[in-house]
């Protein structure tokens, strides 16, 4: 994926490896899209919605096979992995800090009283929602992004002209410790709206501006549900010989050689 043209297309085993992928999850989305204009009935899902939709700025025009097929590789492999590695860091952090862990537990316990989390807890979640904020601050899934200058301009005494790629790390922003004291530290309290909080721009795990992710909002409220819903029910602990979790850089960044035990609560 990190390939510059023409290396992209070397016969190399890993490109032959992420083209045979490439194909096959094209294919398997075609299939489905073709499966559900044939079928014509609303699931009341994403991909029924997105069938249904119709551009009334230009003559109603729905959309094509192919955007649909992008749109849905675009949420599947943003919406996977990211969250998933979000939440094992977040069940990392509070095995390692048992009284946050106990604070999160009496409020899962009075927000939820043993129902399902639903969309509608999200608001009364507020110590959820801030373990889920400071563990995208401390381990961002999107470690690395790239932007691309569109105008002549400048970055401090750099100048940068047009067409120039920037690469930055949102995880090094994060641990600058003149915007975050102490930036090591797991503190959710400190997203608590009474204290202090970052200067503007400077938590950026969603990136920001024009390119920011279009699901932040999604990707918040679906991981602070999962939160709730698996400490609701579960207390996890790392197994014997297993306390050193370090993370691997890969398409996000997660968490490797994470082993934990799920006990009954």
């Amino acid at each position: 994926m990190f390939l510059i043209p023409p290396l992209d297309r070397l016969p190399t085993p890993g490109n032959r490896a992420y083209q045979s992928a490439h194909t096959r999850l094209r294919r398997t989305c075609d299939r489905i899209i073709a499966e559900r204009r044939a079928d014509g009935t609303d699931h009341g899902d994403l991909l029924s919605a997105l069938v249904a939709a119709r551009d009334v700025e230009d003559g109603g025009r729905g959309m094509t096979d192919a955007e649909i097929s992008d749109t849905i590789l675009t949420v599947f492999l943003a919406g996977t992995e990211t969250t998933a590695s979000t939440l094992a860091w977040a069940l990392d952090l509070l095995a390692r800090h048992p009284e946050i862990e106990q604070r999160l537990h009496a409020e899962v316990d009075t927000v939820l009283r043993g129902n399902p989390a639903t969309h509608a807890d999200v608001p009364r979640l507020e110590l959820t929602e801030r373990i889920i904020t400071k563990t995208l601050r401390l381990y961002p899934s999107a470690w690395f992004l790239t932007r691309t200058v569109t105008h002549d301009t400048h970055l401090g005494r750099h100048p940068l002209p047009a067409g120039t790629s920037i690469v930055y790390s949102p995880y090094l922003i994060h641990h600058r410790p003149d915007l975050y004291p102490d930036p090591k530290t797991f503190d959710p309290d400190r997203w608590d709206p009474e204290h202090p909080q970052p200067p503007r721009n400077a938590f950026i795990p969603f990136a920001t501006g024009a390119r920011k992710c279009i699901g932040d909002t999604f990707a918040t409220a679906e991981a602070v549900l999962s939160l709730a819903t698996i400490t609701a029910r579960w207390i996890l602990k790392h197994l014997p010989g297993h306390h050193q979790t370090r993370p691997i850089l890969g398409a996000s960044f997660g968490p490797g050689e994470l082993r934990m035990q799920a006990t009954p609560r």
